[in-house]
């Protein structure tokens, strides 16, 4: 089995059984496993990638401790890039990691609503006529541990519990809002920004969570070692980095 990304194979991530043993067979394939908030930056550092290096690549998006536990359960991953530093060390601790995690990116969180609801703070999803909140599933990925610290250490995340509703991922949260499914959603800004028909609003405080980190890391039972570690420096290099800026990315040393 090839992966190319002429077709751009994403693979979800609850769907990878029939890839095991089919990655890091040859120093000419990467499977990389990545949170669902790079897919778009992917889709366009993945093919130059390929021009650049003469490799085929696939990704696998999904939330990040999720795929962090297919890895655990032996997915074939080479490659691991995480929207927080809670998955990579779930890998560290079981030693299926070859290299030190990289940080790679930066982040941030905004608040997206319906477009008639006005916010001036996150207290706005205390009001009656807030009545469904989204955030991601923090068992399943960082974005909603960082939403659920911030909305704790802001006193909210209790009042609101009964108003919550769980995407697996950033993306499907942000669904729930474009959908009219919720009013509101705690998400990343750089997914905020693809969304139609909501309003943004930049009012989650920085210092309410953790910083928003994006780690990268070679699995250790990856057998494209080489590859996985070319790949992981055009992560870091000119090109890749102008397009997570171009995607509202900010690289991890400021």
């Amino acid at each position: 089995m090839q992966f190319s990304l002429a077709r751009w194979l994403l693979v979800p991530a609850v769907f990878l059984g029939g890839l095991l043993g089919c990655a890091g067979g040859s120093d000419d394939e990467l499977l990389v496993f990545a949170a669902t908030s790079l897919t778009d930056s992917l889709a366009e550092i993945g093919p130059a990638f390929e021009r650049e290096s003469g490799a085929q690549v696939a990704v696998s998006f999904g939330g990040s401790q999720l795929l962090a536990q297919q890895i655990v359960r032996g997915a074939p991953a080479d490659v691991f890039i995480a929207a927080g530093v809670f998955p990579m060390d779930l890998l560290e601790q079981d030693g299926l990691l070859s290299s030190a995690p990289e940080p790679i990116l930066r982040n941030e969180l905004v608040l997206v609503t319906r477009p008639d609801l006005l916010a001036e703070s996150l207290r706005v999803l205390l009001e009656p006529g807030v009545e469904r909140v989204a955030v991601a599933d923090p068992d399943l990925a960082p974005a909603g541990r960082y939403a659920r610290e911030s909305l704790k250490s802001l006193g909210i995340w209790d009042d609101i519990s009964e108003k919550l509703i769980k995407g697996s991922d950033v993306r499907a949260t942000l669904t729930y809002v474009e959908t009219g499914n919720a009013d509101a959603a705690v998400v990343y800004r750089t997914d905020a920004v693809t969304a139609d028909g909501v309003e943004i609003y930049d009012i989650v405080p920085p210092d309410s969570h953790s910083p928003i980190i994006y780690p990268a890391a070679i699995v250790e039972r990856s057998e494209s070692q080489a590859l996985a570690a070319k790949f992981l420096a055009y992560l870091t290099g000119d090109t890749a980095q102008a397009i997570f800026r171009s995607h509202g990315f900010e690289p991890a040393d400021p």
